[in-house]
């Protein structure tokens, strides 16, 4: 349970949060639910607007943090929608934060902004599932979101991408359930998979997906694989990074011919992090999530903030992303322990099916507020 005093990324306590809901159904659904129980009990001011039956599904305690705000939307379009965008705007002097669950959701907390002075605005966090831009009122009920969200959360990582140039912050939702679910194995043997990357016999494979996009974590990541053999002249590490982005030819033409750096193709990802004796997770991945990773089962160090870390426990070692002797020297030490990589790979295997994702959800929300507050619009 969450600390009632002291929230995670710096929340305070009497943070005031209005939860918008819709649908209790598939993933957007689940994740509204995880939230909303988790901060009750966390001790947070909650508020839920939703139809009564929601109310009543939802099966949440008695509190005096507690407040429902019936509404009759839901996860499509009515003739009441005006009324409940309304009814909204009469509520948002009183709360801090907004989390409209669903495209719908959120393009009827975002029409409620609507005449309200910026002070007295709160920050809209949107999850948002799969959706049409095609489509007449998919496209202006995105176009809303866009406009009023501090933060938009996506199903999938193409969701995330589509609002990514007109919301602050957009990025990848973490849901119960994965929106697409899959099974993760490799395709391709270790063996061919590292010939196919052309890694020497008696060498240590370290992949990551990271995105390949200008930040801290690829400096490190870089900074690591020139340097590794100066930190460890007594073995030979290849460093394989597997994800995609703007900076990917850069790595090719300044990084790969000179360095023990190797590029491999974003559909190979799950083989090649099979194949890899560490691998190194960041919060920006392309191919696999977190999740995935733990289903391949292999020594995991994240490179990452506290927040990135969190879904992993105690199953693998933080490294900040702008620590490079850190992450060398985690490196080192599980190169240097076959004892210590296959007590690591057990231990992330473990994670992915002892890990509480409600829990999980409920803490990270509060850091998403956190962010959505410095970016209230």
């Amino acid at each position: 349970m969450l600390d009632d005093q002291a929230p995670q990324g710096g929340l305070s306590s009497d943070t005031r949060i209005l939860h918008v809901v819709t649908t209790l159904r598939g993933p957007v659904g689940e994740v509204a639910a995880d939230a909303i129980r988790g901060h009750l009990a966390a001790g947070l001011h909650v508020a839920v607007a939703a139809r009564r039956s929601i109310v009543r599904d939802l099966d949440l305690p008695a509190s005096p943090r507690l407040a429902i705000i019936a509404i009759p939307a839901r996860d499509h379009v009515q003739l009441s929608d005006a009324d409940t965008s309304l009814t909204l705007h009469q509520h948002y002097r009183h709360v801090d934060v907004v989390h409209a669950h669903g495209l719908h959701a959120a393009a009827l907390a975002g029409a409620g902004m609507t005449g309200l002075p910026a002070r007295l605005r709160p920050a809209l966090v949107a999850t948002v599932g799969r959706f049409r831009a095609s489509s007449v009122v998919d496209g202006a009920s995105a176009k809303i979101v866009g406009r009023t969200a501090a933060v938009v959360l996506g199903t999938t990582e193409p969701i995330a991408d589509h609002f990514a140039e007109t919301v602050p912050v957009a990025e990848r939702a973490r849901l119960h359930t994965a929106d697409v679910s899959r099974r993760l194995s490799p395709v391709v043997g270790r063996a061919r998979t590292r010939e196919n990357l052309d890694v020497p016999a008696g060498a240590f494979l370290v992949a990551s997906p990271q995105r390949l996009v200008d930040g801290d974590e690829l400096t490190t990541l870089l900074e690591t694989g020139m340097t590794m053999f100066d930190h460890r002249p007594d073995r030979r590490i290849v460093l394989a990074l597997t994800g995609t982005g703007r900076e990917r030819s850069t790595v090719e033409t300044s990084f790969t011919r000179r360095h023990p750096i190797v590029l491999a193709d974003e559909g190979a990802v799950t083989d090649v992090l099979a194949a890899a004796d560490v691998v190194i997770a960041t919060k920006d991945m392309t191919g696999i999530d977190a999740e995935g990773i733990m289903q391949l089962g292999r020594a995991t160090i994240v490179l990452g903030t506290e927040r990135t870390a969190r879904p992993w426990g105690d199953a693998a070692p933080r490294i900040d992303v702008a620590d490079t002797a850190g992450l060398q020297h985690a490196i080192a030490a599980l190169v240097d322990s076959p004892v210590q990589r296959t007590e690591a790979a057990f231990a992330v295997r473990r994670r992915v099916d002892d890990a509480d994702p409600a829990t999980l959800i409920a803490e990270d929300l509060l850091d998403v507020y956190a962010e959505a507050l410095e970016h209230r619009r």
